[in-house]
């Protein structure tokens, strides 16, 4: 399959990729998580692109918030880019494969740089992010981790994922999964999936913590359908930071 850089591929038109538009934590993990963050920034900001200038992947004036796995800046995920495209699978019930698609195009359009592509799977069996709608969320075993987003009105979601006994590696697919309340009508729960699922995504691409701001889409009850200056923001210095956690092999 071919790659294109910022931009989504769809299997049935490997020739027409698709163009990409433009938990909180405690308040003392928060100022160390932001501290890390900033210095972070100051090192990659020079050292961005290697046809750019100081800076240019990178929003000016945001603020990033925490993408570390439970606030150990020890543990870092992004996808690397000898896995691009990433591969996404959404599981064909309703609206599901329009949502996920939405969320790709959402967190494709916040780079600057080309530094993630996506495409969209066929099946499961060969996809590094599965995304699925079942009834209820599922109970993660003891050796999964899992990123939840509360409830979000109508509906709500987990991501989840496995690491190998050191704790180094993805052992299997991201899994994200987005589930309806009872007693919400049709319209509530399609526009909470469309949320829930680009919350999800964020978090399956690398976003292993929340954000504190109710304005951003990964704050742990996300209201807003779109992302923030501060969600683009973090996930573009996610993706100039060294993953001490690497992918699962691919099949």
């Amino acid at each position: 399959m071919l790659s294109f850089p910022g931009r989504l591929m769809h299997p049935r038109s490997p020739h027409r990729p698709v163009p990409a538009p433009r938990a909180p934590v405690s308040s003392r993990r928060r100022l160390a998580g932001a501290a890390a963050l900033a210095v972070t920034a100051l090192g990659l900001a020079a050292a961005c692109h290697d046809n750019v200038g100081p800076g240019a992947c990178f929003d000016s004036g945001a603020q990033a918030y925490s993408f570390y796995l439970n606030g150990d800046t020890s543990l870092t995920f992004h996808w690397p880019s000898s896995y691009m495209p990433v591969r996404v699978y959404a599981e064909p019930t309703g609206e599901l494969p329009a949502d996920v698609l939405n969320a790709m195009t959402l967190w494709t359009g916040a780079f600057r740089c080309g530094e993630l592509s996506l495409a969209v799977a066929s099946d499961s069996i060969h996809a590094d992010i599965i995304v699925r709608n079942p009834s209820f969320l599922p109970v993660a075993r003891a050796a999964v981790r899992a990123v939840h987003s509360d409830s979000i009105g109508a509906c709500t979601g987990v991501t989840q994922f496995a690491l190998d006994s050191a704790g180094t590696a993805l052992v299997g697919p991201m899994r994200a999964y987005v589930s309806p309340y009872a007693g919400f009508d049709s319209a509530s729960v399609a526009a909470c999936y469309r949320i829930a699922t680009a919350h999800e995504l964020g978090h399956a691409l690398g976003l292993l913590a929340h954000s504190a701001d109710t304005a951003d889409l990964m704050y742990p009850v996300p209201r807003h359908a779109t992302l923030s200056s501060a969600d683009r923001y973090t996930i573009q210095l996610l993706y100039h930071t060294p993953a001490t956690i690497g992918p699962p092999p691919r099949r």
